[in-house]
């Protein structure tokens, strides 16, 4: 064992390891960690397609339907803007980010959204699309209407747009 061809050679090897490990581990980390953040940005869109899928059923005739939502629309003027083509837009930057309509249902007038603008790679009104079917729901238990959950919607991605239209 005192061949000092044996200790050449393991020093080599301990070399090449001490060259080649950093970088084997370093891309195997940043591959494990861009897996991990692709699963969590699938299920951040996941939930928030889901919160902007649900729909608010008004069991009254469209025209009270829509004075309820004028009403709610009216008292937050940052986050809700009564649009031209009768729908309501969502601000999350622009004022028509997502759009909301009342329509016709089996049960009454439906509340739904339409279509969503995406911003920084997801869309993000979700959390105001929720306060306004909160106080949707307020304002028409105030003025006697029944108010259920209706079916959800399912959004698809139009890449040309960057937005998400309901289908």
């Amino acid at each position: 064992m005192d061949n000092p061809l044996i200790y050449i050679a393991a020093i080599g090897a301990i070399i090449v390891l001490a060259i080649l490990l950093p970088r084997w581990v370093r891309r195997s980390a940043g591959a494990a960690g861009g897996r991990a953040e692709q699963r969590h940005a699938a299920d951040r869109l996941s939930g928030i397609l889901e919160e902007l899928g649900a729909t608010l059923v008004l069991q009254t005739s469209e025209a009270t339907a829509r004075e309820i939502v004028d009403g709610v629309v009216r008292q937050q003027p940052r986050k809700f803007t009564p649009l031209a083509s009768g729908g309501y837009g969502i601000r999350f930057v622009e004022p028509d980010d997502a759009i909301v309509r009342v329509v016709d249902d089996e049960n009454g007038t439906r509340l739904q959204v339409e279509r969503i603008r995406e911003h920084l790679g997801v869309p993000n009104t979700s959390e105001f699309w929720s306060d306004l079917r909160s106080a949707v729901s307020a304002a028409a238990r105030a003025e006697g209407v029944q108010v259920s959950p209706g079916p959800p919607l399912r959004h698809r991605r139009d890449d040309a747009t960057e937005s998400w239209i309901a289908e």
